[in-house]
């Protein structure tokens, strides 16, 4: 299976534009400027953040790093502009400073659970499993986190991937729990137990799936699969039907074309 990540969540940081950067006029007789006197600490470096994050997205990586050390040097206390940075430094492939970058958000005071969770997502990303379940598990123990099935269903991705199928059963269950109609986590416990050759178990988590996700050309191909295993050749049938009509270009039509032949 490939792996479902979540992605890194920047909650707040992406909605300012490049219209609302920090002023640089300077008081007479200095070159400090005003901005930078007038306001606080936090709502400069928030600001510098949020800036730095918009030229990062824009490609601009030099004025993107050189706005998210500005950041950093108003509130190094700040867990995260301390992220920020390491979505900086994840996007232009420095693992280690991007590694290093979540060890200061995960040290500061103010560190959120979403901060750990998308550390542990990078952590696993880098097949650091044990490391990467502390920190979804230490994200969902954080007071007011609210992303809990996203952790628990990022600790069975992340279990899945070392090799941990029971324990990735689990998580899966977990975040169902929270959130009955997670599609991600739905499909991940389908493909659990067809690897476990339980197709009758299979198919009910993929009817369950498509009560409450639309039917993806993934989705369709797992049905297939799912009703070759049962013996089910009418029923594997209709799965290859619907396929081929709703996505006639996929590469899961065009495997199931190539078998028909």
């Amino acid at each position: 299976m490939k792996l479902r990540m979540q992605k890194i969540v920047l909650v707040g940081l992406f909605g300012l534009s490049l219209g609302g950067c920090v002023t640089e006029r300077t008081y007479s007789g200095t070159d400090i400027p005003v901005a930078e006197r007038a306001i606080d600490k936090v709502a400069a470096a928030r600001e510098r953040m949020q800036l730095g994050l918009t030229y990062l997205r824009r490609g601009n990586s030099e004025q993107a790093k050189y706005n998210l050390d500005r950041a950093v040097e108003f509130a190094p206390q700040m867990s995260e502009v301390h992220v920020a940075m390491a979505y900086y430094y994840q996007t232009v492939g420095d693992l280690a400073r991007t590694e290093s970058a979540y060890n200061d958000a995960i040290a500061a005071s103010d560190a959120s659970g979403d901060a750990k969770n998308n550390f542990g997502v990078f952590l696993c990303q880098q097949k650091k499993f044990a490391r990467a379940e502390t920190m979804f598990l230490e994200a969902i123990e954080t007071p007011k986190y609210t992303r809990t099935a996203s952790s628990y269903e990022n600790l069975g991705v992340c279990s899945r991937s070392d090799g941990k199928l029971a324990k990735a059963r689990e998580y899966f269950m977990m975040a169902l729990k929270y959130d009955p109609r997670r599609g991600n986590t739905l499909i991940g416990l389908t493909e659990l137990d067809m690897e476990a050759s339980d197709y009758a178990s299979a198919r009910d988590t993929l009817a369950r799936y498509h009560q409450v996700a639309n039917e993806t050309a993934e989705s369709l191909a797992l049905g297939i699969k799912i009703e070759q295993g049962l013996g089910d050749i009418n029923a594997m049938k209709r799965f290859g039907i619907t396929l081929i009509a709703k996505f006639p270009a996929s590469p899961q039509a065009q495997e199931y074309r190539a078998n028909l032949h």
